[in-house]
């Protein structure tokens, strides 16, 4: 047996102790990345049943008290009626005619008509003081306007309140409640 080569046997031996320490992966169906990511798949539709399970129980538990769904019975003190305001126009019959520029780079004309309301019985000076005040008060809604995009004219409500504002801080016997626009437009040329 001189012609043997003794290594050769031994890499035979160690190659089949290998073979029978390594675990057979042939019964897995699919790779063991494949698995994690079902996992984090599973806890996260488990995670949002559990919310949406607290979020229904939680609604029913906060509602349960309140099944007619009929408004609350208002007393007769509470009143929902607006006022009938005193309606100031600028020194006209018409109101005041608003007629401005915006800011735009290419800009756009402003044209409103505008009055005031105010609740009379409340300030009785104020009639006189917005007589008075006639031409600031004008000049005070004239540059608003100017410096103003027609972007930012277009929310007629937030219009509404900023000038409302801004014609209280020129009033000291009272305030203003009401800015009605009889017209009110922007018009590109």
């Amino acid at each position: 047996m001189a012609g043997e080569n003794p290594g050769l046997g031994d890499r035979i031996n160690v190659i089949e102790d290998e073979m029978e320490e390594k675990p057979q992966r042939r019964g897995r169906f699919f790779s063991e990345r494949v698995a994690r990511i079902l996992m984090f798949i599973a806890i996260g539709i488990a995670a949002l049943l559990v919310s949406i399970t607290v979020s229904v129980l939680t609604y029913r538990f906060m509602d349960r008290g309140n099944r007619s769904r009929q408004f609350p019975v208002l007393s007769e003190i509470y009143e929902t009626e607006v006022p009938d305001y005193a309606i100031w126009s600028f020194l006209s019959d018409d109101g005041y005619d608003l007629r401005a520029q915006t800011a735009d780079i290419e800009q756009f004309t402003v044209s409103a008509r505008i009055k005031l309301g105010f609740d009379s019985n409340r300030y009785k000076e104020l009639n006189g003081e917005l007589t008075a005040k006639n031409d600031a008060l004008m000049d005070t809604i004239r540059f608003y306007f100017s410096q103003r995009t027609r972007e930012q004219l277009s929310d007629e409500v937030a219009i509404k309140q900023e000038l409302m504002s801004r014609i209280n801080s020129l009033l000291s016997r009272g305030e203003v409640e009401q800015v009605l626009f009889l017209q009110y437009q922007i018009i590109g040329f």
